[in-house]
């Protein structure tokens, strides 16, 4: 489940390429407002964000 706030990854259809990364605004149903890196926003389908992982240091 995405929520705002969240880092995210944009699924690409080509085998070892890397999807752009940004965060997310804000989630309408299946809707969400992603911030990418470069300053751009998009409004896309959540199936086609993976959350980013970030490893706890303790």
């Amino acid at each position: 489940m995405l929520r705002s706030g969240m880092r995210v990854r944009e699924l690409t259809k080509k085998i070892g390429q890397s999807g752009r990364t940004g965060k997310v605004i804000r989630v309408e149903g299946d809707n969400v407002e992603v911030l990418w890196e470069d300053g751009h926003t998009s409004l896309l389908s959540g199936a086609l964000l993976q959350p980013i992982r970030t490893a706890k240091i303790s």
